[in-house]
């Protein structure tokens, strides 16, 4: 399943680029967000690329169909591994998300900065699937789902840390 989110900022590109390459910011962001656990497992900066991967902790946030919770129970922790990558020249970026438990979703996206009027938008285009047979068009579509009602708590939280941190 293929969809598109945005998150803007009211500030220019240079100034939301130094928050999304800041190992910071993403530590922030977990805690803002009341995950379980959240540790960086890995991290790199050239000065130019910048990546980090994350695991994360914490129980779903969608209800999972019968037959998908043979795979993961409803209370049960999921964890996961988020890569963020950024290259500061182009102002693009990919995100990268495993969840651990069910190797068979793949969730991934293209991110695009772009400055208008001293706005600052970040255009992300999602890919999110799932090879398990039978439910895996579904449990694509909840996914999609979760992530398109998280896009707006995501921009909240990040312009709060703009606003106090950078």
């Amino acid at each position: 399943m293929k969809f598109e989110t945005t998150l803007t900022w009211d500030a220019p590109l240079s100034r939301v680029l130094v928050m999304l390459t800041s190992p910071d910011y993403v530590a922030r962001k977990a805690e803002l967000a009341n995950l379980d656990s959240f540790a960086v497992v890995e991290q790199t900066d050239d000065g130019r690329y910048f990546s980090i991967t994350s695991r994360i902790m914490g129980k779903p946030s969608i209800k999972l169909p019968a037959i998908a919770q043979k795979f993961v129970k409803s209370d049960q922790l999921i964890e996961i591994d988020q890569t963020d990558s950024w290259d500061r020249e182009t102002a693009t970026g990919s995100l990268k998300i495993i969840n651990q438990a069910v190797k068979a979703v793949s969730i991934s996206a293209r991110m695009q900065l772009s400055e208008r009027s001293g706005v600052t938008t970040n255009t992300i285009s999602w890919d999110v699937s799932c090879d398990i047979p039978l439910i895996g068009g579904k449990l694509a579509a909840l996914l999609a789902e979760d992530i398109q009602q998280k896009a707006a708590l995501n921009t909240d939280v990040s312009r709060q840390i703009l606003v106090k941190y950078y």
